[in-house]
């Protein structure tokens, strides 16, 4: 964990070269889309409040709320009867209240609740800087009007907006949700502070309908901040002390650190690369032997897209790995030798790039402490946002400083089962000569328990944007899963061909 964020983030230096961009039709149509809607009319709205009344085909009424707040905050509450549903993402997570209860939403749910909120609030006026992609996705017939669609990608998950041919408006948006294809159908529109605004919404889902008669649309009202944060739980118990929590699970850390070195893992990465136009141009999955070298450890390539390396792939390999194996050790002794003599003229040891879940308390502003469930445990969660005014002193703390998310920890073990974060603005290394990592890049981390003994890493994920030196481009998904956890001896030598095996 100290060494996690800058490791994280710099790595992506090491991937291969890339490109992003839009088709010219997609261009044209969401250009029309932009006129129709207000023009320069629609740069002054910072947040949106929509009001009205639902109607279930049943013939069950209820209320409907929809609420923006920018950049990137939404909203939206559905009451029919006694059937209650809430969904939100609020910059740093996202979460949804139905008959299942409240929950963080994960992976694919939030990806797509993210996506909605960033097209809600921009209203498809910054795509590029917000990486959404869009790509022409055909023609259609919606409610008896020629429609175009255009699909907008960002972070492999999709939303499927239909355009009237005619007046260049949304007749429909279709997205995947956990219970299937959701279709929202807008018409009757009136403008309001010269922006058009659908006043009848049709929301078709599983084979249910409901309509929205919108009654009240308000723009640039001052947004209550607080709707947007995870609910607090009735009844709920006690939360500890979150300061005193964190440091006892980097006092845990510093115990498991020499346990961990006794295992090796398979670790499967899958690397993908997207074209022009958001679309994946290249998947490549690699399998290797993951064997710890001290606090350190190396990657011993085995498979590459599901064939086994060669003989003389193989030996190849194994000298690569050994030469790596050198180095480490040596800038292990180095580094040693180092410490011992900080020891002898009494410093204090200090790395720009050590971070611990500490300064994410001091760096950080913490909201929405809760208590919830992850995988079938209970945890502590709590959500983090760049704090302002804070004066970074060095590198890590500037990271820190650009990154929003959420941190799951397992109380009673004390240990992070998941993380997740993205920048909030890009990070700038050597003034951007070098390389500038983009607004959107996100990652996340989950650890598992192995052998009833200690918790390692299980799951990484990571989605990246960047520029280096001024032109070359990324745009890269990545993920690894770290599986068959084994005990081992590992010789002093680190001859990796025969590691003896722990009874």
């Amino acid at each position: 964990m100290r060494r996690l964020m800058p490791a994280v983030l710099l790595s992506i230096l090491a991937l291969a070269i890339g490109s992003i961009g839009a088709d010219k039709s997609s261009t044209k149509i969401i250009d029309r889309y932009k006129r129709a809607t207000g023009g320069d009319a629609v740069k002054r709205i910072k947040n949106t409040s929509v009001s009205g009344s639902v109607r279930a085909a049943d013939g069950s009424t209820g209320r409907f709320r929809y609420q923006t707040s920018s950049p990137s905050s939404l909203r939206i509450d559905l009451d029919i009867g006694a059937a209650k549903t809430s969904e939100c993402y609020n910059g740093k997570s996202a979460w949804r209240i139905d008959e299942r209860g409240l929950r963080t939403l994960l992976g694919d749910e939030a990806k797509r609740l993210r996506l909605e909120s960033l097209i809600a609030n921009n209203r498809l006026r910054d795509l590029q800087q917000t990486r959404i992609v869009p790509q022409t996705a055909g023609s259609s017939t919606i409610d008896g009007h020629e429609a175009t669609a255009v699909v907008l990608v960002k972070d492999s998950v999709r939303m499927k907006l239909f355009f009237d041919a005619k007046n260049g408006l949304v007749l429909k948006r279709e997205r995947e949700t956990a219970d299937g294809v959701e279709e929202v159908f807008y018409s009757d529109y009136r403008a309001v502070d010269a922006v058009m605004e659908p006043f009848s919404i049709r929301v078709r889902r599983g084979g249910a309908e409901i309509l929205i008669s919108v009654e009240k649309v308000e723009h640039n009202r001052a947004p209550d901040l607080a709707a947007f944060r995870y609910p607090q739980v009735e009844g709920a118990r006690p939360l500890p002390d979150l300061e005193a929590l964190m440091k006892s699970i980097i006092a845990n850390q510093e115990k498991v650190e020499e346990l961990r070195e006794h295992y090796t893992c398979r670790m499967t990465e899958v690397e993908r690369k997207l074209d022009g136009d958001g679309r994946v141009k290249s998947s490549e999955t690699k399998v290797y032997e993951v064997t710890p070298v001290g606090d350190d450890s190396v990657e011993r390539l085995i498979n590459v897209n599901g064939k086994d390396l060669s003989a003389s792939e193989q030996e190849k390999e194994d000298k690569r790995i050994q030469k790596q194996i050198e180095e480490i050790v040596k800038q292990q002794e180095k580094d040693k030798q180092k410490k011992e003599q900080r020891k002898q003229r009494g410093e204090k040891e200090k790395d720009d790039d050590d971070i611990t879940i500490l300064d994410f308390l001091r760096i950080s502003e913490i909201t929405s402490v809760r208590r919830e469930m992850f995988r079938g445990h209970e945890v502590i969660a709590f959500d983090f946002e760049p704090r302002k005014g804070f004066k970074a002193k060095n590198r890590a703390e500037e990271i820190i400083n650009k990154l929003a998310g959420t941190i799951w920890v397992d109380e009673t073990a004390q240990q992070i089962a998941r993380l997740e974060a993205r920048l909030t603005d890009s990070f700038k290394i050597g003034g951007g000569m070098l390389a500038s990592i983009g607004s959107s890049t996100a990652f996340a981390f989950e650890q598992e328990k192995v052998d009833g003994e200690l918790w390692l890493p299980s799951f990484g994920e990571a989605n990246i944007s960047a520029r280096v030196m001024l032109l070359a481009k990324f745009n890269r998904s990545m993920e690894r899963r770290y599986t068959d956890y084994k005990k081992y001896q590992i010789d002093s030598k680190y001859d990796l061909t025969k590691p003896k095996e722990k009874n």
